[in-house]
């Protein structure tokens, strides 16, 4: 079977950190600890394609995504919801169980603001704060996934792709990253030049332009002191270099060197690919 994304053979597990409902799996590498009783990701796995097209289903519906739109202002009742979308109680509660079986909103308790039930408690659902963020996320991981199995798959992705473009709001240029504990973690590129590296985020202040810093347990990733790759923006586009790294730097599974590559919206950037490198996704931003 053909593995998810077009470099090392990648694996999946069971992980919350990376998102909530019927599809919970991480991308981790197949060297790392504890990896047999593991499946390699690819269109020809029949549980993961009928999870994915669950997923899929649930981001192609137009209702739910004004509904998402509509609760991103401020948390919602269910009665809120149904006349805004026009639409029944019941119906409207079974587009909400959806949502929440994806982890895209959240159900809490409050008092009722309606002037029929003032006062009394009622449920308020509500965007999770980077919901739309990492189920795009979410989204560019499925886009490497074989067309086998599902019927039309790449159409649908870029679909459910463009509905969530229609409703979030303008975002700028930023790396999410993919793995580890600090999987889903976004850093906004607002400066023109940054180093990537290893290290304690205090030790930003000690450099002359902005650090994205790495935890120790990246431990295979360079020291941002000595950073192991560049980002500069040029000329309105982002590139990638590596910065003389042992572990090397790449792009979509092709090694970069010191020469600048140009960056395309959710290509995949890893640093010394392995359970102790780092993987990010390049979102170019809708703003």
């Amino acid at each position: 079977m053909g593995s998810v994304l077009p470099l090392n053979p990648k694996v999946i597990r069971g992980r919350d950190d990376m998102m909530k409902g019927p599809i919970k799996k991480e991308l981790i590498d197949m060297t790392s600890e504890n990896s047999q009783d593991r499946t390699i990701l690819s269109g020809s796995d029949p549980e993961f394609i009928a999870e994915l097209s669950e997923y899929l289903d649930v981001l192609a519906s137009p209702v739910r995504l004004q509904m998402l739109s509509f609760m991103g202002t401020k948390p919602r009742t269910v009665r809120q919801v149904a006349h805004e979308i026009s639409t029944s109680y019941e119906n409207t509660k079974k587009h909400l169980t959806r949502l929440l079986s994806l982890g895209l909103i959240r159900k809490e308790i409050g008092v009722s603001d309606d002037p029929v039930n003032h006062g009394q408690p009622v449920f308020y659902y509500s965007l999770i704060p980077g919901g739309l963020d990492q189920a795009t996320r979410n989204l560019a991981l499925f886009s490497s996934v074989s067309e086998s199995g599902i019927s039309g798959l790449s159409d649908r992705i870029e679909a459910a792709k463009k509905g969530l473009r229609e409703i979030s709001p303008g975002t700028g240029p930023a790396l999410s990253l993919t793995n580890g504990s600090d999987s889903g973690r976004r850093y906004e590129l607002k400066s023109e030049l940054y180093r990537i590296g290893r290290g304690e985020e205090t030790e930003e202040a000690l450099f002359t332009e902005p650090a994205i810093i790495l935890g120790d347990e990246y431990r295979s990733v360079s020291r941002a002191s000595r950073p192991h790759a560049w980002l500069r923006k040029r000329v309105g586009v982002w590139t990638l270099e590596d910065g003389n790294s042992k572990g090397g730097t790449y792009l979509n599974g092709k090694p970069v060197s010191h020469d600048p590559v140009t960056l395309k919206n959710e290509d995949l950037i890893e640093l010394s690919p392995g359970p102790l490198g780092a993987a990010f996704l390049y979102l170019s931003g809708n703003s």
